[in-house]
């Protein structure tokens, strides 16, 4: 089991679809793949959580649409700023078991990261002591 908080797994999804779309050897990529798997587990449940909350404190039309602006983002009550802020950090800040085990650093030795791609994927590799 990896725990991890939220906010750290949604800044590793982009560097772990990169890593899953690398070639490794079969028992390598069955790991990643499951990692992965699991992950987006975990983001889709905050997305839905996420989108919950949007849909509670979000800016409604005359039809009980919620409203958005021109980029598509939907709008919060400027009096529930503050409460959904508060809830939306609470929520990023949760911590969540990913049913999947930490990749081992000497299997991805032949793989190029940057030290970007590496801070991202600490949560998720286990460090040789």
């Amino acid at each position: 089991m990896i725990t991890i908080k939220i906010s750290d797994l949604l800044n590793s999804t982009d560097t772990l679809q990169k890593l899953a779309q690398k070639d490794f050897k079969a028992k390598l990529a069955w790991s990643i793949a499951r990692l992965l798997k699991e992950a987006e587990k975990e983001i889709q449940q905050f997305n839905e959580t996420r989108m919950t909350l949007i849909k509670k404190y979000g800016e409604k039309d005359d039809t009980g649409e919620l409203v958005t602006d021109e980029k598509g983002n939907c709008k919060i009550e400027n009096d529930c700023l503050e409460e959904f802020s508060n809830q939306l950090n609470e929520l990023i800040e949760t911590e969540v078991e990913i049913n999947a085990n930490k990749i081992r650093m000497e299997l991805l030795e032949e793989v190029d990261f940057t030290p970007a791609d590496m801070a991202a994927l600490e949560p998720f590799v286990e460090m040789e002591e």
